[in-house]
């Protein structure tokens, strides 16, 4: 009877997970300047790509993050040869809808001996600025971080929300330098 009960309770708890994630997607979707139809299109967009860099055995599709906005494909990550950077353009550029190409990535070599960079503690410190900063929708903008090199993408209202983000990313400690695709709109 005991084991029925954990089971219970471990299923209200992922089906709440389940419901919460829905409500965030739900209000991320009406806070994003897109239309939902573009964000759908985007969205197919970049899951398409990002099958096709993880079918591409000469691409590592793991380690490249895949983002579409307003059909624009940004590709960011590491790769470990040049060679997989204009494979995983080509990829994206061929993908129908996809009017221009974006990167921001970095050969695993360019890291230096020694260094060692936690990119998802240092994306979840920027994050947490984020959040925090008083009138700033963090919602619009996504952090990725690259050995230690952040990216932020996302639609803002204003050069001083893109300019914020960026000065907010920059306080992080353990950030090296900062990439803005952010686009206004």
């Amino acid at each position: 009877m005991q084991k029925k009960s954990r089971w219970l309770a471990l299923a209200a708890l992922l089906l709440c997970a389940v419901m919460l994630s829905g409500c965030y997607s739900a209000y991320r979707a009406a806070r994003d300047e897109r239309s939902l139809g573009t964000q759908m299109d985007d969205a197919k967009r970049a899951t398409n790509i990002k099958y096709a860099l993880l079918a591409d055995d000469s691409v590592k599709g793991l380690d490249i993050s895949v983002s579409v906005y307003n059909g624009t494909a940004y590709l960011i990550g590491i790769v470990e040869q040049d060679l997989q950077k204009d494979v995983a353009v080509a990829h994206a550029k061929a993908e129908e809808g996809v009017r221009s190409v974006k990167t921001y990535l970095r050969n695993v070599n360019d890291k230096t001996l020694g260094e060692s960079v936690d990119d998802t503690a240092l994306a979840a410190k920027i994050r947490t600025k984020l959040i925090k900063a008083e009138d700033f929708e963090s919602t619009q903008v996504k952090i990725e971080s690259v050995l230690g090199h952040v990216v932020l993408l996302g639609i803002v209202d204003s050069p001083a929300d893109r300019d914020r983000a960026i000065a907010i990313a920059r306080s992080v400690e353990g950030v090296k330098k900062v990439k803005s695709f952010i686009v206004i709109q």
